[in-house]
């Protein structure tokens, strides 16, 4: 069974029009959020990211937006620790993904979340149409913006499972403009009744004028997958296992 989930990092204010665009093609997604970010970006206020809550899956993003590997083991720790312990107070309820910043992980910063209670971690791991193969290592099928061809070769080389991704290589590979591209690859995952993992930033999508693009997706998607196959990032993990029989990509 396909399924299509998104997801959108940063936690910028901005995240609310991407809730807007979503709610009205009727797809889920899941925003991580960090409470400050050291890069100088906005984040949502405590009623925004309330706002936000009410309708959506929200995950963690380290409370200050600093890759883990960068900064002592203690460090780390409080970054997750303190990402959890602030969102749930915020939102009342638990939280169950996290993001880690700049995609940047290993194995003990996987254990780390795992140990602070997150039951499943995001990648920027690209050209994903399969289930996911380790809930600490989710990985994804495409960010919303267009990067350089040597981008996608290196995110292909430093990640894993070169076979299971060579067919979304050859798809983001072939020169096709990125809503060519987005189109090709959902259809790709429909076809083999794979996973579509869309991701980005909201403030990247006003800064590149994406708006247009992620909408028009949104509308040729909703007209490829029925309501109950699109969901956000904790339900894809529990993608069925024959998707990932099936999907040769």
């Amino acid at each position: 069974m396909t399924l299509v989930t998104t997801s959108w990092d940063d936690g910028h204010p901005l995240d609310l029009r991407v809730a807007e665009l979503l709610a009205k093609y009727e797809f889920r997604g899941t925003f991580y959020v960090p409470r400050r970010n050291r890069e100088g970006r906005s984040v949502l206020s405590r009623r925004e990211l309330a706002l936000l809550g009410s309708g959506f899956e929200i995950g963690g993003h380290s409370f200050d937006h600093v890759r883990l590997t960068s900064v002592p083991p203690d460090e780390a720790a409080r970054q997750v620790r303190a990402i959890k312990d602030a969102v749930e107070n915020e939102l009342g309820r638990s939280v169950a993904g996290f993001c880690y910043p700049g995609g940047a992980h290993d194995a003990a910063i996987r254990a780390l979340v795992r140990a602070h209670g997150f039951r499943y971690a995001r990648t920027i791991e690209n050209l994903w149409l399969a289930p996911a193969r380790d809930p600490f290592q989710l990985p994804t099928t495409l960010q919303l913006y267009r990067h350089p061809r040597s981008t996608y070769l290196k995110n292909l080389a430093r990640g894993r499972h070169l076979l299971t991704r060579a067919q979304g290589a050859c798809v983001v590979l072939g020169g096709h403009p990125l809503g060519d591209v987005l189109r090709m690859l959902l259809d790709r995952a429909v076809s083999t009744g794979g996973v579509f993992h869309l991701w980005g930033h909201s403030w990247e999508l006003e800064e590149h004028e994406l708006w247009g693009e992620l909408e028009s997706f949104l509308a040729y998607a909703r007209d490829r997958v029925p309501p109950a196959q699109r969901v956000d990032n904790a339900a894809s993990i529990a993608a069925p296992s024959e998707a990932s029989q099936r999907s040769t990509v």
